[in-house]
């Protein structure tokens, strides 16, 4: 049955336009899912649009398929990147402590923030919150000082924090509360002095009233770190040349890892068929060429005309070919039975050594 040519689009993609613009699709589809969904699903997006696609359209040169994924890593983390700085000098919103603890389910520490969200290494920045005594836990004092802890570890409020290695930047601020049941603000100013992304987190002491057990509570930050990002200091270009690297560790974490695998795997599979239909082909000998037929002599231009075949003699059987036509001694593996050629080391099939089974082994049917 002769093979289906491919459709208009597939040969379109075959094609250096083509190849290009397979490109373009499979970088836009996977800095959009990494980006804005997560580098997750990137993942089954890289594989679609890397391998599977690819392959479908007949772009099957695993060397090509491994440039496809390496544009793809190279090219998606400086995009995202982009969105990520972009991202990053966006100012938070304002945070509270939690609520289940109050006594009024009313947050003790409201509308925190720190202003400006962005700066310089002079700038001044400057830090508020709204303290409420009325929503302490039940059996507390009113709040006795308050703490606010400024760091480049995210949700940072001593040395040794899980998420970070040591040592990194710590700052504590600490302000004396005064005794009183009505709302009031507490501020802090404080110069950071250093380009980067920083975070900031408060904590609030009250004292059992029985005991007299110091009782601290944070605000609500980030869900993994618990802590609240600012201020930003540097510019756009600061922030993307420092976030770059890691957004490229992360791309090749998540993205070219479980590509260069699958397409690792893809090619020991297509290498494994490659070596069968070999052996196969070996295994059934080779084809001798057709001679040429036999020509009267005289003719013109060199070529005569072809000689008529004569009859045999009665009993006289054809003759054989020549000894160069004679067919590649062969014999049967002794494992599995497959036909192999005499001088071969193991059998194409199963793999069984073959040393000195030539001699002992069956004819091979032909």
């Amino acid at each position: 049955m002769a093979q289906q040519p491919p459709r208009p689009f597939r040969r379109f993609l075959q094609t250096g336009l083509g190849r290009i613009v397979l490109i373009v699709i499979a970088v836009l589809v996977v800095f959009a899912t990494y980006v804005y969904v997560s580098a997750i699903v990137a993942i089954p997006a890289i594989l679609l649009f890397g391998l599977a696609v690819p392959i479908w359209v007949g772009l099957k040169r695993p060397r090509f398929l491994a440039l496809l994924g390496l544009v793809i890593v190279l090219t998606v983390a400086p995009l995202s990147t982009i969105v990520i700085t972009q991202d990053v000098l966006t100012p938070v919103g304002l945070s509270n402590s939690a609520t289940g603890i109050a006594a009024n389910g009313e947050p003790v520490m409201q509308n925190a923030t720190v202003t400006p969200f962005t700066g310089t290494t002079s700038t001044n920045f400057t830090w508020t919150v709204t303290v409420f005594p009325v929503n302490v836990p039940t059996g507390n004092t009113t709040p006795v000082w308050l703490d606010l802890y400024v760091s480049t570890c995210p949700g940072a409020t001593g040395n040794s924090s899980p998420y970070c290695s040591q040592p990194y930047p710590l700052t504590v601020l600490n302000q004396t509360l005064p005794n009183q049941t009505s709302p009031y603000t507490v501020t802090f100013h404080y110069k950071i002095g250093a380009n980067g992304i920083w975070d900031w987190q408060m904590g609030l002491y009250t004292k059992n009233r029985t005991s007299g057990v110091p009782f601290f509570q944070t605000l609500v930050g980030d869900p993994q770190y618990n802590g609240i990002e600012g201020p930003v200091i540097g510019g756009f270009a600061t922030i993307y040349s420092e976030l770059l690297l890691t957004v490229y560790f992360q791309d090749f974490l998540f993205l070219g890892a479980p590509f260069y695998f699958v397409l690792l795997i893809y090619m020991l599979f297509k290498n494994r068929e490659r070596r069968k239909k070999e052996a196969q082909q070996r295994a059934a000998g080779p084809i001798p060429p057709s001679p040429p037929p036999e020509t009267t002599p005289g003719s013109p231009g060199g070529a005569g005309a072809p000689l008529p075949s004569s009859p045999l003699p009665p009993g006289k059987a054809p003759p054989t070919g020549s000894s160069s036509a004679a067919p590649v001694p062969e014999f049967n593996c002794p494992k599995c039975n497959a036909v192999v050629y005499a001088g071969e080391s193991t059998c194409w099939k199963c793999g069984a050594p073959l040393s000195g089974a030539g001699a002992g082994g069956s004819a091979g049917s032909g």
